[in-house]
């Protein structure tokens, strides 16, 4: 059942896509950008728009939102190509959350339909033939995989444990021994080995433990990727929750198209009580002289 407010829809609007914002917005010229507001908020993201909404209802603060890229939303952002799919520019994203607080925030913005997600992937079994199995792995992935017939939570939470492998010093120390001692040699071969190097370059005993020891050990059938308690999509695409955020507060400006450090290193920024730094942590620690990041987790 679909549920949550969509105001721009409300009023009219109807189309699927992201909106225009208008000249002003998109010249990426600050001079016409409010010259001094309460908060500075450097990216157009989730942080960023929930912060300038937020502190405008409960403050009463003025922001000025600003972004390097040519649209609001962050890595959220959404549009709708000539063939009429919703496409994710940067990834697709999942909402999901057990608090209902967030819940009762968020469908404010926009109007949602449930969606659980789930995920199978292709992996070779103990003969070598690809089976087509639950990811995280659950009861079915372990009997697809190597063959046996567990059928209840017990036997499950069992043989978790005869597979699972102490750390020579008790305490993992890196990310391959966290992976081992929290789901085992085989299905850490099968499935977890070689994701972080796809995801980051690094096998899991280059990274630190916390990584992999976050690794989900299902003793269920549940098959959803998550288990939060509220899980939905937005009907009309998740850029529509920052316009419903931004673009109808007089308290909030946005500008994209504009780069925080060119701006301030020419002295055109506005002036603020205070600055909300959101984008790229590389980028704000490569300003500073610090070495780029190995990886984030």
């Amino acid at each position: 059942e679909v549920c949550g407010a969509d105001a721009i829809f409300k009023e009219g609007e109807r189309s699927e896509g992201p909106l225009d914002l208008g000249a002003a917005v998109k010249s990426g010229d600050l001079s016409t950008a409010p010259r001094e507001v309460d908060l500075l908020i450097v990216g157009g993201g989730l942080s960023g728009a929930v912060i300038a909404e937020r502190c405008s209802k409960e403050l009463g603060f003025t922001s000025l939102i600003i972004d390097k890229r040519d649209h609001i939303g962050g890595n959220c952002y959404d549009y709708v190509t000539p063939h009429g799919i919703r496409a994710s520019k940067y990834g697709a994203h999942l909402f999901h959350t057990n608090h209902e607080r967030v819940w009762d925030y968020i469908t404010q913005f926009s109007e949602w339909m449930p969606y659980d997600h789930r995920v199978r992937g292709r992996v070779p079994d103990v003969d070598g033939v690809e089976q087509v199995v639950p990811i995280p792995p659950t009861q079915e992935t372990v009997n697809a995989l190597f063959k046996e017939n567990i059928t209840t939570e017990a036997e499950m939470q069992a043989w978790y444990d005869k597979q699972r492998v102490k750390p020579p010093t008790g305490e993992a120390t890196n990310g391959e021994e966290a992976a081992l001692s929290r789901v085992g040699p085989l299905l850490y071969d099968k499935i977890f080995k070689h994701y972080t190097k796809k995801q980051w370059d690094k096998y899991p005993e280059e990274l630190d433990a916390s990584v992999l020891l976050r690794l989900p050990c299902r003793t269920n059938t549940d098959e959803r990727y998550f288990g939060d308690t509220f899980q939905a999509l937005p009907v009309r695409g998740y850029t529509r929750i920052f316009e419903n955020m931004l673009l109808r507060d007089p308290n909030i400006s946005v500008r994209v198209n504009v780069d925080y450090f060119a701006e301030r290193e020419a002295g055109r920024l506005p002036k603020y009580k205070m600055l909300v730094y959101t984008g790229p942590i590389d980028s704000y620690f490569s300003q500073a002289g610090m070495p780029k990041l190995e990886y984030r987790s």
